[in-house]
């Protein structure tokens, strides 16, 4: 016997049309968003993709999470913002997912935080969490989005406490009275197991063949249990960014500050050489993104904001950032003025034809 919806998909596959996905996001267009976003970790996104792929074809396994995903590295090389673009390219907002920051539960009775408390201690009745259920659960055409942030800081207990989520895409409170579903969530768990190891043997960098990615892999094998590894549907590595990605990271800071200056009626533009000294002289190679954002703070955010609270203008003003005795020189030029400099060009009179 032959289904009315068995019909409609072997004619849709005959014409060759792609069958629709209930999900309102195409992974080719998250993927393209996150490599405007995210540098050097391509690699990363590609996988990312291809299992976006599998869960908007419906072939996950429904029993579990859409995805379960453990980006590990050093700090400060994408990890955390990869699930916040991810957020942006499926809800349309950055802060659209739970964010459970795992160093805060580093001692055993925390896992309570996550699972509630249980039967006879305060709080067992109101089934009280630090999950947020409406931003896991999702909707029909958007996949809720969790984040267990650097879990190797939370106590064993806590962490054990997730393997229920990751094996069954249901965790039970406590007390007994509730579950969570995260059958319809992309669950990431970031990680910076290996990242001391890794910087001591930084000399191993310069060895042919040497692969950093098997030093944290190594080390989360060591800090967590097998049956917790075993329950992860990948786990990737972010590596380690080159001193090449660090000027359009600026650029992308300075566009970020200029989106913000649109209320002050004020722009900002660095010279290339103003870039290159934010680069060099904010220890990203140890510290990674966070560095060059605190760097870019220290230079240019300060300076722009004495610059508003000294002038209050009410012409359009642009600030050139340039490089001068090793500091970053905001010079203020009015646009207005700029503009005045070219000539206009004069106002084409069409000319009446002449009589024949």
């Amino acid at each position: 016997m032959v289904f009315v919806t068995d019909r409609i998909r072997s004619q849709a596959q005959s014409q060759s049309q792609p069958l629709l996905s209930r999900f309102a996001f195409q992974p080719a267009e998250v993927s393209a968003h996150l490599k405007a976003c995210i540098r050097s970790q391509d690699a990363v996104i590609d996988r990312l993709e291809s299992q976006l792929n599998v869960i908007s074809a419906g072939l996950n396994d429904r029993r579990r999470p859409l995805l379960s995903a453990l980006f590990i590295g050093a700090t400060g090389v994408g990890k955390t913002e990869m699930v916040r673009q991810v957020a942006q390219a499926i809800h349309g907002r950055s802060d659209a997912f739970c964010r459970i920051d795992m160093n805060t539960l580093a001692q055993s009775h925390y896992s309570a935080a996550i699972t509630g408390a249980p039967p006879g201690y305060v709080g067992s009745k109101e089934n009280l969490s630090l999950l947020n259920e409406e931003l896991i659960s999702g909707t029909s055409s958007r996949p809720g989005i969790v984040l267990f942030d650097e879990i190797e800081k939370a106590d064993h207990s806590v962490v054990l406490s997730l393997m229920n989520i990751l094996d069954n895409g249901t965790l039970k409170l406590a007390s007994g009275q509730k579950s969570i579903s995260f059958t319809n969530t992309l669950v990431f768990m970031t990680s910076n197991v290996g990242s001391r190891l890794a910087e001591s043997l930084r000399w191993l960098d310069s060895v042919p063949g040497v692969n950093r990615s098997g030093l944290y892999k190594r080390a989360l094998e060591r800090h967590f249990n097998t049956e917790f590894i075993n329950r992860i549907g990948i786990v990737e590595y972010f590596s380690a960014l080159t001193s090449e990605d660090m000027p359009s990271l600026v650029e992308g800071l300075e566009q970020s500050l200029n989106s913000q200056l649109k209320r002050h009626n004020t722009s900002i533009e660095l010279e290339p050489a103003a870039r290159d000294f934010i680069v060099m002289t904010s220890g990203f190679r140890k510290y990674g993104a966070r560095a060059i954002e605190r760097r870019f703070r220290d230079l240019v955010i300060t300076e722009v904001a004495r610059h508003l609270t000294a002038h209050n203008d009410t012409m359009n003003t642009h600030l050139q950032g340039i490089l001068s005795d090793r500091q970053v020189t905001l010079l203020p030029v009015s646009l207005a003025e700029t503009h005045s400099e070219f000539p206009s060009e004069p106002e084409f009179t069409p000319k009446s034809p002449k009589a024949t």
